[in-house]
């Protein structure tokens, strides 16, 4: 398990006031099939799991993003699990979107608090 904070995830914390890994996966569907306009400063990560899942389907990606970031591995990992050793690079752009998913439901779970 990664101990690293920018991981804090549910299922690693056990705090219910951190997003759970199901509230990423949805994040990054929901994304890919209605992805931000292209001039936004984050569309890329929109971009990434919108290829994905057309190359690989929902069910492989939302395990890349298990794997990223509850199990602990490294993207690279991630994608050789979910993707095949010759595919693992899709797991490095599966995982840095999902690492800034998981930061924005951050951000607004810390809005939200303030509010």
């Amino acid at each position: 398990m990664c101990t690293d904070g920018e991981y804090r995830v549910r299922e690693n914390t056990g705090k219910t006031s951190h997003p759970s890994i199901d509230a990423v996966i949805d994040l990054a569907v929901e994304r890919a099939a209605d992805p931000r306009p292209r001039n936004h400063p984050d569309a890329h990560f929109d971009q990434y799991i919108s290829n994905a899942i057309t190359q690989f389907g929902e069910d492989d990606v939302a395990s890349c993003i298990r794997h990223t970031l509850v199990d602990g591995y490294t993207h690279r990992m991630a994608g050789t699990a979910a993707f095949g050793e010759d595919d693992y690079v899709w797991g490095i752009n599966v995982g840095v979107a999902a690492i800034a998913y998981l930061r924005e439901l951050h951000q607004e779970k810390g809005s939200s608090d303030n509010s």
